[in-house]
C-alpha cells in the first residue's frame, strides 16, 4: 500500500495538500480522482511513500485515510506549467489547485482518456548563461501583423512554435484573418466558446504535428505541451479582459510571464498603446524593445471637440441635449450620402443613475445597494420604439417599475443623468424617424448570435446607424465613414484610477474603425487628457500616469 500526497484542482478548497492511500504505486504528475467531503474531485499527485515506512505516523494520525478513487491519467500540462502555479499561489494568495483549476480548460480533465498526452514533455533545454528576453513592442495594428509575419517565418525556419495569446475570442478571428495566408495547415487557435469535441481535436493535433505550429488562443490555453513553443506574444496587452474578475482575481499577463521565465521563453508585449507600468518597467530598463515605441496617434485631424455647453436651441437658449447641433448635421450628410455612422456610448440603458431632485438622494437596488440603471424595455428587436421603462440593477438583475418614491423623502420628482445607449436611441430616432437605427449593447443583443446578426444587418445597409457600447468593437471589423463618442464626460467620470488609458483606447479604437470624421461630445473641452489627444502625442499623458 502506498501513501500519496495530492494537491486538490479545486476553487475555494484552502488545503495547499492532501493525503490519501492507494494500493498502487502512482506515477508523479498523475491525475487521480478523490472524495473531499460528499463529493469527488481531481487531483495530481506530488509525492507517493510506501505505508510501510510511514507506520508510525499513520497510527498517530488524528484521522483515517481514504482511498484514491481512479488513476485518470498523465497530467495535460508540463512541470513547467504547474511550477510556474506554484510560482503564482503566493501572488494571488491562494493555492496552487486553484490556479491549476482557474487556468485549465476543465474539458482537458473531464477527457484525460481522449487526449493525446506526449510521453515527452520536457521543454527544448537552454543554455543557462542565455537570458531571458522580454521586449515591448508598441506600433501600429498594421506594422504589428507585418512583424508577426515575418517572425513566424524566421520561427519555422528554426523549427520553433510560437504562441499568440489574446484577451478574448473576437481578437483569435482577428488574427487568424490577418496571419493566416499561406500556413493555414499550421494555424490552431483556441477559445473558451470551442465545443468540448473540437478542443480534444485541436489539442490532439497540436500534440502529434511534427511541424512548427503558430498557437492563437486565451490564456486558459497556455498549458498546451507543446515542446517547440520558444515565443509568447502577449497582444493587445492592455486589456482589461485578461484580468479575471472572480476569484483568485489571476491576471494573465503576469502568469504569463512567470510561465515564459519557467520555460525561458522569449516574451513580447505588444499593443499599440501599452500599459503605462510596462512602459515603466521599459524605462528603468526590465524590459527591452523591438524598436522605440510609438507615442502618437495617427489621424489626429479627423478629431471633432463640441463643447456641449453652447448648445443652444432654435431660440438662442442653451440648454442640454443628447445629440449637439454639429452630429446631427454629421449624420444628415450621412444619411443623404448613404453612408454609415457609429454613436458610442459608454453605458447601456437610458441613464445610469437616478437621483432624487429634491433631497439629492440617489436611488438603490434594495437588494444589494448599487446605484440602479433607467432602461427602456425595447426587448429582442433593437429597431422597435421604445414602450416602456424600467430600473434595472446591473449586479443583481433586479427589475423595479418606474412609479417609485424616493426611499429618503418620498418625493416623486426623481431625475435620470447620464447618457446611455437607450437614450441616445430615443433621441436618434425622433430626429431621423426614416433612418435604420440598430443597437448593440448586453441589453439589446443578450447573446452572441444576436449582436452578430445586427452587426450584419448593419454592415449590409448603407445609410445606418449603429449605436452601441465597447461591445461593438468585438463585432464591426470594417471600417465606417463617420463616428461620434456621445458622451466624453461619462468616462471621466468612473471612479478608476487608469481612466485616462480607459480613454485613450476608447478613441484610439474609434480612430481604428472610423475612415473619416470622429466628433467628441463634452461639457469640459479644456481637460488636459483631450488636449494631449488631440495634439496626437500621448507621451506626456503617460509620463504623467
Amino acid at each position: 500500500m502506498y501513501i500519496a500526497t495530492v494537491i486538490p484542482i479545486k476553487k475555494g478548497l484552502n488545503k495547499e495538500y492532501l493525503s490519501y492511500f492507494s494500493l498502487t504505486n502512482i506515477p508523479l504528475g498523475s491525475i487521480v480522482t478523490i472524495p473531499v467531503r460528499s463529493k469527488t474531485i481531481d487531483a495530481i499527485v506530488i509525492s507517493t511513500e510506501e505505508a510501510r515506512d510511514m507506520k508510525s505516523d499513520l497510527k498517530s494520525a488524528e484521522y483515517q485515510l481514504k482511498k484514491i478513487i481512479q488513476v485518470k491519467g498523465s497530467s495535460p500540462f508540463t512541470e513547467e506549467f504547474f511550477r510556474a502555479c506554484v510560482r503564482m499561489k503566493n501572488y494571488t494568495v491562494s493555492s496552487t489547485g486553484t490556479l491549476i483549476n482557474a487556468l485549465l480548460p476543465a474539458v482537458l480533465l473531464e477527457h484525460i482518456a481522449e487526449l493525446q498526452i506526449p510521453e515527452d514533455r520536457k521543454e527544448i533545454q537552454h543554455s543557462e548563461n542565455i537570458k531571458q528576453e522580454k521586449v515591448i513592442f508598441q506600433a501600429l495594428t498594421a506594422d504589428r501583423m507585418s512583424f508577426y509575419r515575418t517572425l513566424i517565418r524566421e520561427a519555422f525556419a528554426k523549427k520553433q512554435s510560437i504562441f499568440l495569446c489574446v484577451p478574448t475570442r473576437y481578437d483569435i478571428e482577428n488574427m487568424k484573418a490577418e496571419l493566416t495566408k499561406g500556413i493555414e495547415q499550421y494555424i490552431f487557435a483556441f477559445h473558451g466558446d470551442m465545443t468540448k469535441k473540437s478542443i480534444i481535436e485541436s489539442y490532439n493535433k497540436v500534440i502529434e504535428e511534427p511541424h512548427p505550429l503558430l498557437i492563437i488562443g486565451t490564456g486558459m490555453f497556455l498549458s498546451i505541451p507543446r515542446r517547440d513553443i520558444a515565443t509568447l506574444i502577449i497582444e493587445h496587452e492592455s486589456s482589461d479582459t485578461y484580468k479575471q474578475i472572480g476569484r483568485p482575481y489571476i491576471d494573465v499577463r503576469s502568469f504569463a510571464e512567470v510561465l515564459s521565465s519557467t520555460k525561458n521563453w522569449k516574451l513580447i508585449y505588444a499593443d499599440t498603446l501599452l500599459r503605462p507600468d510596462t512602459l515603466h518597467r521599459h524605462e528603468q530598463g526590465e524590459l527591452g524593445e523591438i524598436h522605440p515605441p510609438l507615442f502618437r496617434l495617427p489621424h489626429v485631424e479627423r478629431n471633432h471637440v463640441v463643447d456641449m455647453k453652447e448648445e443652444v436651441d432654435e431660440k438662442g437658449l442653451k440648454k442640454f441635449t443628447v445629440l449637439s447641433n454639429t452630429t446631427k448635421k454629421m449624420i444628415e450628410y450621412a444619411l443623404a450620402h448613404t453612408e454609415q455612422v457609429f454613436l458610442f456610448s459608454i453605458r447601456k440603458g437610458l441613464a445610469g443613475v437616478t437621483v432624487c431632485h429634491d433631497c439629492g438622494h440617489t436611488l438603490l437596488c434594495p437588494t444589494c445597494s448599487t446605484p440602479v440603471v433607467l432602461y427602456g424595455a425595447k426587448k429582442h428587436n433593437p429597431t422597435t420604439a421604445i414602450t416602456e421603462r424600467i430600473f434595472m440593477c446591473n449586479k443583481c438583475g433586479r427589475k423595479e417599475t418606474t412609479e417609485t418614491r424616493c426611499p429618503s423623502c418620498t418625493s416623486w420628482n426623481l431625475v435620470p443623468l447620464g447618457i446611455g445607449t437607450d437614450r441616445v436611441y430615443e433621441e436618434v430616432t425622433r430626429v431621423f424617424p426614416k433612418a435604420t437605427v440598430l443597437q448593440i449593447d448586453k441589453e439589446s443583443t443578450s447573446t452572441d448570435k444576436e449582436a452578430r446578426d445586427t452587426m450584419t444587418q448593419f454592415v449590409k445597409t448603407p445609410g445606418s446607424i449603429l449605436i452601441g457600447t465597447e461591445m461593438v468593437f468585438s463585432y464591426l471589423h470594417t471600417q465606417v465613414a463617420h463616428s461620434a463618442l456621445i458622451s466624453l464626460d461619462g468616462l471621466l467620470s468612473i471612479p478608476s484610477f487608469n481612466m485616462s488609458q480607459k480613454v485613450l483606447h476608447i478613441i484610439e479604437k474609434l480612430h481604428y474603425i472610423t475612415d473619416r470624421n470622429l466628433i467628441i461630445q463634452t461639457r469640459i473641452p479644456d481637460n488636459q487628457i483631450l488636449k494631449y489627444i488631440l495634439s496626437g502625442n500621448v507621451l506626456p499623458l503617460y509620463r504623467e500616469d
